[in-house]
């Protein structure tokens, strides 16, 4: 039995015998130098096209417009920060601050070198409690139970409940911890407005 030898094309050209693969069949690559329709700065144009648009989609953002103040607030100018004395209190832990701000936005939160108690020393989690002012869970409004209230009702709720104790001739002691200044102004019109209300202070 004769063996029967496969043969293989390059391509239909060779099968049919074309008279332009004939000619360069000697070749291993042809050297067809016939016009295409493109040159090479034609593919390098594409190419540098396509590398750009790819870029440009990938690192696309969202368009942030500045509106400029109408009025501006004297204390306050683009990119310059201001800093302000203030109190750090959680639970028993007191600590006398600066708050760096910007725009009115705390961003960072250093001790206060002026403090006779401190020496502007501060610790992790006072440098690190900026951070809750930014937390989305944050209560945003007041709430009576699981509903979200205005502050007026609010008030009306705290008036009446004071209201009801005065009549029992009952009493209601606040006590504060390591108050500050603020905290103490705003207890005086308070305990004058009910006068079975009064504050206790520890320090």
């Amino acid at each position: 039995m004769s063996e029967q030898k496969k043969i293989y094309w390059k391509g239909l050209e060779q099968l049919r015998n074309d008279e332009s693969f004939v000619q360069h069949a000697h070749q291993e690559f042809s050297n067809d130098e016939s016009d295409p329709g493109h040159s090479r700065r034609d593919f390098l144009r594409m190419m540098g096209f396509g590398i750009s648009a790819a870029t440009l989609a990938a690192c696309e953002t969202p368009v942030r417009k500045a509106i400029p103040y109408v009025n501006k607030p004297v204390d306050i100018d683009a990119s310059i920060p201001n800093y302000y004395a203030s109190t750090y209190i959680n639970g028993g832990d007191y600590c006398s601050i600066v708050v760096k701000t910007r725009e009115g936005r705390p961003i960072k939160i250093e001790g206060n070198t002026l403090s006779s108690v401190t020496k502007g020393g501060v610790n992790a989690q006072v440098e690190a409690s900026v951070l809750s002012l930014y937390d989305d869970f944050r209560l945003r409004k007041p709430k009576l139970g699981d509903k979200a209230v205005s502050w007026e009702e609010v008030d009306k709720e705290v008036i009446g409940k004071l209201d009801a104790v005065a009549a029992a001739g009952g009493q209601i002691v606040l006590v504060l911890f390591l108050p500050s200044i603020s905290s103490l102004r705003n207890m005086e019109p308070l305990v004058t407005f009910n006068m079975t209300l009064f504050h206790l202070t520890v320090c």
